[in-house]
């Protein structure tokens, strides 16, 4: 337990709780946390206590010896937890949680109104797009017309496609309640040669538009091409919410 409320307590500390947790729920989290540490002083102190008050030895033999060890050993393996905790900071999830979750097939919200939203906005709607929007969108129409004149400029890290070495999916989680139920949501990007500059998990900037896709090897109608591709360090929220 004291393991479990120093990593929730050291993650809260150095900003990196909500890679594990949506942030509106880290302010009860820190204060369960709180709380059990509360609690927990409180238990060692009383134990404490009444060790001092009994006596250690029946008849001659003490028998806490065992019980100390198994507790330095819990003590040990919790303070090695916790170095390693430090040692080695938490990363985001990559593209293997990609390949092992669907991409696009939930935790895109309400696509239908995301879809009406951009059928009606102006063209600074559409620049505030995230990749979740327009994955959205992109399951609502696959009309080029539709597209025309809606720029896009999107944050996300690469992942390859399966079907077309041509193209990558600019990619991001959307996390609900924590990175365990967290869905890779992503947009198709044509640009051949793309392993020549950039690898999977790479983040980019990509601004351009939406054209209808000249591969016939894809099973993406639209994709987006790139008018300017920018590298990019990961966001300090890289999950959407």
């Amino acid at each position: 337990m004291g393991v479990t409320i120093s990593v929730v307590l050291w993650l809260w500390a150095s900003g990196n709780l909500s890679l594990y947790i949506h942030p509106r729920y880290n302010v009860f989290t820190v204060t369960m946390a709180i709380i059990a540490l509360a609690g927990l002083a409180l238990w060692a102190a009383l134990r404490l206590r009444r060790g001092d008050d009994e006596p250690h030895s029946h008849e001659g033999h003490d028998h806490s010896s065992k019980p100390r060890l198994a507790e330095r050993a819990s003590t040990i393996v919790g303070m090695l937890a916790l170095a390693a905790l430090v040692g080695l900071p938490p990363a985001t999830l990559s593209t293997q949680t990609v390949e092992n979750r669907s991409l696009n097939q939930s935790g895109l919200g309400d696509a239908g109104a995301v879809f009406e939203e951009a059928a009606s906005g102006m063209s600074d709607t559409f620049a505030a797009f995230s990749v979740r929007e327009w994955a959205a969108i992109l399951t609502q129409t696959s009309d080029p017309a539709f597209y025309a004149g809606k720029p896009a400029q999107v944050v996300g890290f690469v992942s390859e496609d399966p079907d077309d070495p041509d193209q990558f999916y600019l990619t991001r989680f959307v996390v609900s309640c924590c990175s365990v139920d967290a869905q890779p949501v992503g947009i198709p990007v044509r640009l051949p040669g793309w392993r020549d500059s950039y690898g999977p998990e790479d983040w980019l900037v990509v601004s351009g538009q939406f054209v209808l896709n000249p591969s016939s090897s894809s099973p993406e109608p639209i994709v987006l091409s790139p008018d300017a591709v920018e590298p990019t360090k990961q966001p300090d929220d890289p999950y959407l919410f």
